[in-house]
């Protein structure tokens, strides 16, 4: 991908890119060491490839999504009729049998829950993540109220091209732009000086 621009005039022109133009390689925290990871489609450009993660530094890896289950159990005490309701979340694997201590008798005896099956995803901690994993982006700072963040470093060039630029020029489309979507503390002139300083200590990070 290239950025058409020009050091005497500040011009940008869009090259029509959307946001999955920049998915092919997201830049996120590592879940075990806060490092820098990343997270690689397998198939380029295809929303619906599978993902892989990899840290360099501590040289943790998942290929995909983890299955995980809920375990539900709904139903009557056995011994004495008292309402049984157990939920247990993110459970690694089915369970067809579990052992329920009665809360009013105090009877333990083995019941057959529902096992509903569901996606597990690493803890955000609050931050703006890539929706596979749901891990927190490495390339992200606060701005003001907002967050500046970026999936990779050539999509950082490109927000740096476009915001940098004095003059932006359209391109003949078929779709709205990644670019024509930004919100507008993003466009406005006013930022701009602000956001490339922001932009330049995240290009080093």
């Amino acid at each position: 991908m290239t950025t058409e621009t020009s050091n005497t005039d500040n011009r940008f022109k869009d090259e029509n890119y959307t946001l999955n133009n920049f998915q092919n390689e997201i830049f996120v925290e590592c879940p075990k060491c806060s490092k820098r990871a990343v997270v690689k489609k397998e198939t380029p450009y295809s929303y619906w490839s599978e993902r892989v993660l990899s840290c360099p530094s501590c040289h943790f890896s998942q290929r995909g999504r983890k299955e995980t289950y809920r375990v539900e159990l709904k139903c009557n005490c056995s011994n004495c009729a008292v309402e049984i309701n157990l939920t247990i979340p993110n459970v690694n694997e089915k369970k067809e049998k579990i052992a329920v201590k009665c809360k009013n008798c105090g009877i333990t005896q083995d019941y057959e829950p529902r096992n509903i099956s569901q996606e597990w995803l690493f803890s955000s901690r609050g931050k703006e993540t890539e929706s596979y994993f749901g891990l927190p982006l490495w390339i992200s700072s606060n701005f003001k109220n907002y967050t500046f963040w970026a999936f990779n470093y050539e999509h950082l060039e490109y927000l740096k091209s476009y915001i940098f630029a004095e003059l932006r020029e359209r391109n003949s489309r078929t779709h709205w732009t990644m670019v024509e979507k930004l919100p507008v503390w993003m466009t406005s002139s006013k930022n701009r000086d602000k956001l490339i300083k922001v932009i330049k200590e995240l290009e080093i990070k």
